[in-house]
């Protein structure tokens, strides 16, 4: 009691500011918010403002919040992204009970929500760097502590009412031989509401903490952000709360052991939670403010691509993973040599194959993935050197026939019966995985370089209701019956989503494969030589790891001669 009685009545204010994580927040959210605050939020008696910039990783975006803060001559801290450090931090494959665990029978028998909560687990090393947020708030604990009695390491969309302030000061000085306090936070719908003199607080959101700076507690580190990393604390100190029912998962970091004698945390006052900009579009108009399924779900897809976008440092990924071996021939005579040799077996098999679809001759014995395969290879000829190709209009015809919408055209789902179809079958029927894999290598050409084909666009179609079927395929357990299948279908996936422009499928599928694809010095398997390759090309390796992944990747092309076979 009389170390209380001598603390004084200096408050520190640190509000944290990290970078914008859609969906969870809007883009520019922080910002906005920032001026908000700067516009509205009044003086607090006995209590220093600051800002912490906490690892902003975008130039323009760090210089905006400093031109800000420094225009109202308010003080901030900066904690720098580094990208060379970022790039440097490994996964946390350690989580995993096992090695392969993401592509065993086991994990695809688990629910969604587990499934997702193991993938979201292997991003917690990034997930410490980049959000940083207990990192932050630690820091935050650490400058304050310096200058005042009392510190407050809060979340950067907090702000504080004049009613609210005082009646947390009052409480705060009325009760100084605590340690810790909690703050009752309210998620505010309309940011403007605060503005509004008749508004009535009603805060039962997750609090904030206040902390002496004498207290000798901290926040938890290892805790990532989206896994309960200000609620570890709360265990610690015996706050009462509904998270004591909450289970330790399997996926999470052991909580620290609750202090001894539990000491005492009393209310203080309550702060508003600025909007996030982003609405629950499920739970209609009304609902501005998202559901906690609704936050769990887009923090974890924020985490993702926040994370998945840093890891390209040197700018948005190129759709085409093979470019470089696409491009070969225009250089190498030999390459181009051998493709003008496959393109014109190619288009015999497709000539075949239309006089007899067209005209009733004989049936071609040739596989579906050696048609697509044919195509594969008259349309790169075409796209190198169209004077070489022997029928181009065959090309526009074929393809306006088996990527046409409806049950006319190859249907977009994967046949998943082993026996083969019949010689020839193509238009409405479902591709096998050979053929799939063969098309996404067709998709790759084209996020490659477009050609002048009306089918494009219906392509397009296609590839991304394939791709849909495909994800959603991906996790039954049945499929654990062919692993080797598995595993083809993945790289098939990260394919065809990456076309489609997404920051996160692409490498939860590559993830899930680089969980079986441990790193030597030696890398023989061509599969697994493919995977490595991919995986470097989206920033998933360490320095050191990708220095040893020396080859561009090749495109598992299916060779073509005349039959098909």
């Amino acid at each position: 009691m009389a170390e209380g009685s001598a603390r004084g009545d200096r408050f520190m204010l640190y509000r944290i500011v990290g970078n914008d994580l859609y969906p969870r927040h809007d883009a520019g959210q922080s910002l906005a918010n920032l001026r908000f605050t700067l516009d509205h939020e009044p003086p607090l008696h006995g209590c220093e403002k600051r800002w912490l910039l906490n690892r902003i990783r975008h130039p323009r975006k760090l210089e905006q919040l400093i031109e800000l803060l420094e225009r109202h001559g308010c003080g901030y801290d900066v904690i720098p992204f580094e990208q060379k450090v970022f790039a440097a931090v490994p996964w946390d494959w350690d989580v995993l009970p096992q090695p392969s665990f993401l592509g065993s029978r086991a994990y695809r028998q688990l629910l969604s929500h587990q499934r997702q909560s193991w993938e979201i687990a292997l991003y917690r090393h990034k997930n410490n760097y980049l959000m940083h947020n207990n990192g932050a708030r630690n820091r935050a604990l650490e400058l304050g502590r310096t200058r005042a009695d009392w510190v407050l390491p809060w979340d950067g969309n907090c702000f504080l009412t004049e009613a609210g302030w005082q009646e947390l000061r009052e409480a705060v000085l009325r009760q100084r031989g605590a340690d810790y306090f909690y703050v009752p936070m309210q998620r505010i719908a309309d940011n403007a509401h605060l503005l509004d003199p008749a508004f009535q607080a009603d805060p039962r959101d997750e609090p904030q903490l206040l902390f002496a700076a004498t207290a000798a507690e901290q926040f938890n580190p290892a805790f990532p952000y989206g896994r309960r990393p200000k609620v570890e604390l709360f265990w610690r100190l015996g706050l009462p709360g509904h998270w004591d029912a909450w289970p330790d998962e399997p996926w999470d970091q052991p909580r620290r052991s609750r202090l001894q004698p539990v000491p005492a945390c009393p209310r203080a006052g309550w702060v508003a939670r600025l909007h996030s900009g982003v609405r629950d579009a499920s739970r209609g108009a009304a609902a501005a403010v998202l559901s906690q399924k609704s936050r769990y779900e887009a923090r974890n897809l924020a985490i993702k691509a926040s994370v998945n976008q840093a890891l390209l440092a040197e700018g948005p990924l190129v759709q085409a993973a093979f470019a470089a071996h696409w491009e070969a021939p225009l250089q190498q005579a030999a390459r181009r040599h051998e493709l003008q040799r496959q393109a014109d077996v190619g288009i015999e098999l497709l000539q075949a194959w239309q006089r007899w679809w067209q005209q009733g001759e004989p049936a071609p014995a040739v596989r579906q993935e050696a048609l697509v395969s044919g195509l594969l290879h008259g349309c790169w000829q075409a796209l190198l050197d169209p004077d070489q190709i022997q029928d181009q209009a065959l090309l526009e015809n074929l393809g306006s026939q088996w990527f046409a919408p409806g049950d006319r055209g190859l249907q977009p789902r994967l046949r998943l019966l082993q026996r083969p179809l019949a010689s020839g079958r193509l238009p409405g029927t479902k591709p096998s995985l050979a053929a799939v894999e063969q098309l996404a290598l067709l998709s790759d050409l084209l996020a490659w370089r477009s050609g002048a084909w009306s089918w494009q666009v219906c392509f397009q179609a296609f590839r991304d209701a394939l791709a849909e079927q495909l994800n959603a395929l991906i996790q039954p357990a049945w499929f654990g019956q062919r692993e080797q299948d598995l595993k083809r279908l993945q790289l098939v996936l990260a394919l065809l989503q990456r076309h489609r422009g997404l920051p996160v499928e692409p490498v939860d599928a590559l993830l899930r494969l680089l969980t079986q694809a441990q790193l030597s010095d030696r890398i023989e398997d061509p599969q697994r030589a493919l995977v490595l390759a991919l995986a470097k090309q989206h920033g998933l390796l360490t320095p050191e790891q990708a220095a040893l992944v020396v080859h561009r990747p090749v495109p598992p092309l299916l060779p073509l001669s005349v039959g098909g076979q």
